[in-house]
């Protein structure tokens, strides 16, 4: 009977070293690094009309609404959006595949979908443009969605 105590205390101990073992503490920096991460150096190249826009009220029932984000290339040399990235299916972004000279303008645009998304929000786009790594700019789209009423 000791014995069998002593087994069961064995594989508890040997059970919770395994599962804290497996438990990784990410740093609160690490955390706000990654929501809201440092731009590249060729951020001051673009120049946007807006960072965030405020969509106001929507109902979930709404069908997916558009809006632009325009900017200009201040830099000295031709910009080139790589990708977008964005921080809900519910935000999908589009640009201009287009090199963008200098004092030439680009659009950014992101169509939202509401439905499915009650609730306020504020999604955020991410600009890549030639310097991959990091964003050349951090979009917001601020959007509160009225709740669709089963009857």
């Amino acid at each position: 009977m000791g014995l069998l105590r002593i087994i069961s205390l064995l594989c508890a101990l040997m059970c919770g070293v395994s599962v804290s073992a497996q438990l990784k503490i990410i740093p609160k920096e690490r955390i706000d690094s990654l929501a809201n991460p440092p731009l590249a150096s060729n951020s001051v190249s673009m120049k946007f009309d807006r960072f965030r826009i405020v969509a106001g009220k929507m109902a979930e029932t709404d069908p997916p609404a558009t809006f632009e984000y325009r900017y200009v290339n201040t830099g000295e040399s031709p910009m080139t959006i790589s990708r977008l990235v964005t921080t809900c299916s519910c935000a999908v972004a589009a640009y201009d595949r287009k090199t963008v000279a200098p004092g030439q303008e680009g659009t950014v645009t992101v169509r939202y979908n509401p439905a499915g998304h009650p609730g306020h929000f504020e999604r955020r786009i991410f600009v890549y443009t030639d310097d991959n790594r990091q964003p050349s700019a951090i979009l917001r789209l601020s959007v509160e969605v009225t709740e669709k009423i089963n009857k």
